[in-house]
């Protein structure tokens, strides 16, 4: 192992050959196959369940609300659901009244944002 992280790493003239052939099989392969080259994944939980801790008001395409809050819900190691770390909830949907503390949502990672997709009517 390198003392310093400016000094290279040894590689035997097998491993060369065996990593080239290795990418040479991917780079060859469908992208549809096991073995294809991929895009780079991309971070998305989904939707999850949520709910709200600051008050979500509503929101329009043009302007949408930023100011809400929701508490995400997630599985403990039991399986049960436990309270996670509060995150900002941005709003772009119309409707009557904000929505109060204590309801229950769902939210979405879009765009490096948790965005409402849809929630509890009562």
């Amino acid at each position: 192992m390198a003392a310093n992280d400016d000094e290279g790493v040894l590689i035997t003239r097998g491993s060369v050959r065996r990593i080239g052939r290795a990418v040479a099989r991917v780079e060859g392969s469908p992208a549809s196959g096991p073995g294809g080259p991929s895009g780079a994944a991309v971070y998305n939980p989904g939707v999850q369940r949520a709910r709200v801790t600051t008050a979500i008001p509503t929101g329009t395409e043009s302007s949408p609300s930023s100011t809400g809050a929701a508490r995400l819900k997630v599985r403990d190691s039991a399986g049960a659901w436990v309270d996670g770390e509060t995150v900002q909830v941005y709003n772009d949907f119309t409707m009557p009244a904000s929505l109060p503390v204590g309801r229950m949502v769902r939210v979405a990672w879009i765009a490096g944002q948790w965005w409402l997709v849809s929630a509890s009517c009562s």
